[in-house]
Parts: C-alpha cells; structure tokens; sequence
C-alpha cells in the first residue's frame, strides 16, 4: 500500500457543481493541439494525446504523448494530477503531485523534482485561439532548471496556456508562449 502527504492542499467543494472535473481530462482518445510562439516569434505546433492506460499497482495510470515523441505516464486522484518521475532513464519512477487540484489560492507545495508551485489563481478567464475559459493559475518556480513558468488549465478541458520565462530572469523576460489552438475530449 503506498500512502502519499500532500502539504499544501485542501480538498475543496463547490455546492453549485457536485460533480468535480479532472484538471486534464485522462482518457484514451483525448486530444489537444497547441502553438508555441518563442521570443524570437518562431512558432511550431504540439499535439498531445493520451494513447494507451495501464495498470500500476492498483491504480489505472494513462500514457500521455508529447508529439508522438515524449511520454508522460499520469492520474488524476482526490489531491489532483500527479505524474511517475524517473530521476534517471531506467531508474524506478516515483509518483509526484504535479498539479494540486482542487486547491485554493495560495496553496503552495514542492514537487519531488524541486519545483515550487503556488496555486496563484482559481478563476482567471483566459483567452487563446481555442476558446475563453476560467482556469486555474500554477506559478511554477522550477530550482532544478533555473526558470519560471505560468500554467492555466481549465478542469474538464486539460492545459490552456504555458508561459516560460527566460533562464534566470524570473518573471522579466518571455521566453515562450503556448496557447490551446483545438481539443477534443470525451465524457467520462
């Protein structure tokens, strides 16, 4: 049996919505297509799908694919989305809250890999070219590999927009900007 002490996160109810979403919808056949636009206004498309689920101890966890090429393998629970982090290719993974969902404003927590998250936002409405939606908001300071991120992701549709900073400069300069273009989910 493997327990798991998440500081920083308290379960949350909305009386008006019984039914609480998944952060990013795990399911196979979901899919969501993005743009990022770098500083240098390069820009370059993403699609991610969850292809596959499998069974590790007694919890179904989904592969999840970045272009066919990277793959994550994930869950949602209670506490939110969580990822199994490999240290080191061949190394056994661990698993890691990534993403504390529901939350409140101000939770904070350290993922295993040395990233501090504090749930900055729980309601922000957030535009790109696949809709308007109200997102939550993950300010990610990540020790390990020197920057600074903002994440949105709208629960029952998955991430809407990943903003990176440059190397060292803090919150000053963007590095790169992924927006949602298109997704497609399914019911659970």
């Amino acid at each position: 049996m493997i327990f798991f002490v998440l500081p920083g996160c308290r379960k949350t109810t909305d009386s008006l919505d019984p039914v609480i979403k998944e952060i990013f919808p795990l399911k196979s056949g979901n899919l969501w297509i993005y743009q990022t636009t770098k500083s240098d206004s390069t820009r370059t498309t993403h699609v991610n799908s969850v292809i596959n689920d499998t069974v590790i101890g007694s919890r179904v966890w989904h592969i999840l694919t970045f272009d066919t090429v990277i793959r994550t393998i994930c869950a949602n629970t209670e506490a939110g989305w969580w990822f199994i982090y490999y240290p080191a290719p061949g190394s056994a993974g661990t698993p890691s809250l990534y993403y504390c969902y529901p939350a409140k404003v101000n939770d904070q927590y350290m993922t295993i890999d040395s990233t501090l998250v504090t749930v900055a936002g729980i309601s922000e409405m957030i535009t790109v070219p696949g809709g308007t939606f109200s997102c939550y908001h993950y300010h990610m300071v990540h020790y390990l590999e020197n920057y600074v991120c903002e994440e949105y992701f709208a629960p029952g549709t998955g991430l809407i927009k990943h903003v990176v900073y440059e190397s060292g400069s803090g919150t000053g300069r963007i590095s790169e900007i992924t927006n949602l273009i298109s997704f497609r989910t399914s019911g659970k």
